[in-house]
């Protein structure tokens, strides 16, 4: 993921693509807003003329940007259109615009933006590393059930493999659920049930017991999969604890210096 992270930061993001992955929910118009530059590095068809920070690639979009300096020396450009997902930017006209107004240092253009509603909006100024795993965080908000069970809720995770682990989470709590309930259960109910009495009061001790401080730039997810690791090391001599007594369990050991996981020499 870090070569594929370094063979797109260059790129300019392309709308379309990042519509088919993320799935817009809807979209409205917000009218002419300044907007920061450094957030606008996405484009509708025209990767392939300027890189991500806005500059030409070709002789024809460098005389165009002579141009443009001549008619406007000052500034004030007419706003370019952009379409606004989260907190990128894509420009549907005026890239010579933003192209000069970079150039020239400026922080802000105006711009004329339309909004797309999305279940995993992107941060601002993302690269394609991040589109990819806010297209997993979509799907395993769709597929798990948490999408309907608990709506608006954020899974941000450090890579793709995350995802797929958290899955699996839901689907043996389940599993153990529809056992003990003796009934099927919709993927939603599960869900509902895991975030409820699973990984909300994981997430609330990881927090009391500061038991990501030697992980500060890991997310609230990938924390709570380490913990559960920790967990399933503990079998059988612990008898399977819960994760709330598990985060004890590592505060406890490290003499109160909480530790998630206990690194291997």
């Amino acid at each position: 993921m870090r070569g594929f992270k370094s063979h797109r930061e260059a790129e300019l993001l392309e709308l379309e693509d990042v519509e088919e992955r993320l799935k817009p929910l809807g979209r409205y118009y917000v009218g002419v807003r300044a907007i920061p530059l450094s957030h606008v590095v996405g484009t509708e068809g025209r990767t392939g003329a300027f890189t991500r920070d806005f500059a030409p690639r070709h002789e024809f979009s460098r005389d165009r940007l002579r141009s443009l300096a001549d008619a406007f020396p000052d500034g004030g450009y007419p706003p370019i259109v952009a379409v606004k997902l989260g907190g990128t930017y894509f420009v549907i006209d005026g890239h010579h615009r933003v192209a000069l107004a970079r150039r020239r240092g400026a922080e802000h253009i105006d711009a004329e933006i339309t909004e797309f509603v999305t279940r995993v909006p992107l941060p601002p100024g993302a690269d394609m590393l991040e589109v990819v795993l806010r297209q997993l965080e979509r799907v395993f908000l769709e597929e798990s059930g948490l999408a309907e069970a608990r709506e608006g809720m954020r899974f941000d995770a450090s890579r793709p493999a995350v995802y797929l682990e958290l899955l699996e989470n839901i689907q043996v709590h389940g599993f153990h659920l529809m056992r003990d309930r003796d009934r099927l259960l919709a993927k939603r109910e599960i869900a509902a049930d895991w975030y409820d009495r699973i990984y909300a009061p994981a997430i609330r001790a990881i927090r009391r017991d500061r038991l990501g401080k030697d992980y500060r730039d890991a997310p609230d997810t990938d924390l709570f999969l380490m913990l559960h690791r920790r967990r399933r090391e503990g079998f059988p001599s612990s008898g399977c604890p819960s994760l709330e007594e598990t985060a004890e369990l590592a505060r406890s050991e490290s003499g109160g210096r909480a530790r998630i996981w206990r690194r291997r020499r």
